[in-house]
């Protein structure tokens, strides 16, 4: 693996990099690793597309598996998205996540409604989320031509077991196939919003960042055409390079390596 050039700040995606799934036991290394920068006072920020806890409890999570993390050090698409609604004035929402979060919207100032009433529909990560759920929302999108809010366009993720699960990016595509009038907006990765609120974070310019993700179609892609040098890690999604024979050449991430640990840090590379 070749080193990555200088830079002076670093987004981290934390599933797959930091730990490995959602049992978030951490990817070996890592933790060394986040530490080794936190000693260095090499500015970082987890850059997270995360829809299924709350911005303050997975900062606890993953101190609790061993990190030492700021909140601060946090930009994702949960707040991100709940920010955007806001200055929209979209405060009637019909959430597709998980019920856990319901008060996480509520404590916001949003109303939680169904499709019939809804100024928006929002999708969020859901394993129980059924059909049944997504024709509930079909006169909304259809007939009333509300915006339908994703709050990331991921396919697929890996659960507390390991297991593949489908993300809101399938549903967020079957719906604006469906060709409602109504706005299709995204918030998180792979949008360039989150990358420029987490890059303001740390005070550091694109080509001046390193982003290591572990998923190269809709992490990486964004990154790199923002200036940034980008690193795929196979430590998460992905196993092997076999993805990256179902990209285009020109999108394929400057650096691959096994896992976060084996990224050496900026002093490293000027020395």
């Amino acid at each position: 693996m070749r080193k990555p050039r200088p830079v002076k700040g670093y987004l981290l995606d934390i599933e797959g990099v930091l730990v490995r799934n959602k049992a978030y036991e951490p990817v070996p290394g890592s933790i060394a690793w986040v530490a080794d920068l936190t000693r260095r006072g090499i500015p970082y920020c987890l850059v997270s597309n995360n829809t299924t806890d709350r911005p303050s409890d997975l900062i606890a999570r993953l101190n609790g598996a061993g990190f030492s993390l700021r909140r601060e050090q946090l930009v994702g698409a949960l707040e991100l998205g709940r920010t955007m609604l806001s200055e929209r004035g979209l405060r009637k929402i019909c959430w597709l996540g998980v019920s856990g979060l319901n008060g996480y919207w509520e404590e916001g100032g949003f109303a939680l409604t169904d499709g019939d009433h809804c100024e928006a529909v929002v999708l969020g990560v859901n394993p129980a989320l059924t059909t049944g759920d997504l024709e509930g929302v079909l006169p909304a999108v259809l007939d009333r031509g509300v915006d339908l809010v994703c709050l990331h366009r991921n396919l697929f993720y890996l659960d507390d077991q390991d297991r593949r699960r489908m993300g809101p990016g399938c549903w967020a595509a079957a719906l604006q196939a469906l060709g409602g009038s109504g706005r299709v907006l995204t918030v998180g990765k792979p949008d360039p919003r989150i990358y420029r609120a987490a890059l303001k974070r740390i005070g550091v310019a694109a080509e001046e960042a390193l982003f290591i993700s572990d998923d190269p179609v809709f992490d990486l892609i964004t990154a790199s055409r923002l200036g940034m040098e980008t690193v795929f890690v196979l430590s998460g999604k992905h196993h092997d390079h076999e993805v990256l024979g179902r990209m285009d050449q020109d999108d394929w991430p400057d650096i691959v390596c096994e896992r976060l640990s084996d990224i050496p840090l900026a002093e490293e590379d000027d020395s």
